[in-house]
């Protein structure tokens, strides 16, 4: 069963209001990622220097040069501290405005929104992970439901636009073609593509977060030297496997079922079409 409204609420907009695009995402589902490769593609191709993007704020190029789309960045209705009921359905603020919606695995997701929790959270989380798949607030069930009312509610902005982490990483270059192009941006060249992949891989991102090159916390180690702390955590596709027994999988594949809209149920299940262990990208 598809999750039902709760009753009309007025929702929470964005601290900045005045977007042309903009980036959702429940948390842990690569939006930093995401925001990377978005900002070196745009500074490269209309030659702004990336330092304009203070705190990873893609606005800051629409400062410099107004023809570039004021894309922002956010969670929508303060996902994070949600229950699948507090959770609002309405949309309206998103009428005349473009929105990309990521995704990614629910069980990927979920573990490592754990780590998050646990690690770099103002109230660090105390439980195990097998509670916290259950938790009311901001776990497995917020994450769905939130999904099954953008999927009820996609027609709502002016254009939608459904992307996922294993998109970006079966084909990064072409699937970020695509997010800038929607956005409203010229069309990419493959040097600038080429630039914002290597700029965003993995590896070059661990380098960043450790060296706090960017100076954010939305790139920065919550503890040094755990690597379970870190934005960059790990990176693999499937990786739910090392982590959750036959047991809780089965529990968060069945909230699945049972929760989400069936046409997006694929893209829950992402990692089970994807190559096993496939080691990309942030966690």
């Amino acid at each position: 069963m598809v999750f039902s409204p709760p009753s009309p609420e007025e929702p929470v907009t964005p601290a900045d209001a005045q977007g042309d695009v903009y980036v959702l995402s429940f948390p842990k589902c690569g939006r930093t990622w995401l925001r990377l490769l978005m900002a070196k593609a745009v500074s490269t191709a209309y030659g702004i220097p990336m330092d304009v993007c203070r705190d990873l704020a893609l606005t800051g190029f629409s400062t410099v040069d107004s023809t570039v789309p004021r894309i922002v960045f956010w969670h929508d209705d303060r996902v994070p501290w949600r229950t699948p009921a507090g959770l609002s359905w309405n949309k309206g603020f998103y009428r005349d405005r473009k929105v990309v919606l990521l995704v990614r695995d629910i069980r990927d997701t979920a573990v490592s929104r754990y780590f998050q929790v646990l690690h770099r959270d103002f109230r660090p989380y105390t439980g195990e992970i097998g509670d916290f798949l259950t938790e009311d607030e901001g776990s497995v069930r917020t994450c769905l439901a939130f999904w099954d009312i953008w999927h009820a509610r996609q027609d709502v902005p002016a254009s939608f636009l459904l992307t996922s982490y294993e998109q970006l990483a079966a084909d990064t270059a072409g699937e970020l073609a695509r997010v800038l192009d929607f956005c409203g941006l010229p069309p990419a060249s493959r040097d600038t593509l080429r630039a914002a992949v290597d700029f965003a891989d993995f590896k070059a991102m661990r380098a960043m977060e450790l060296s706090n090159t960017l100076n954010t916390d939305k790139l920065r180690p919550a503890v040094p030297g755990n690597p379970d702390s870190y934005k960059t955590r790990r990176g693999v596709i499937g990786g739910y496997r090392d982590y959750l027994t036959p047991e809780q999988i089965d529990y968060v594949n069945d909230a699945t079922r049972r929760i989400l809209a069936p046409p997006w149920q694929p893209a829950a299940f992402a990692a089970d079409a994807a190559p096993h262990r496939l080691d990309r990208r942030m966690s």
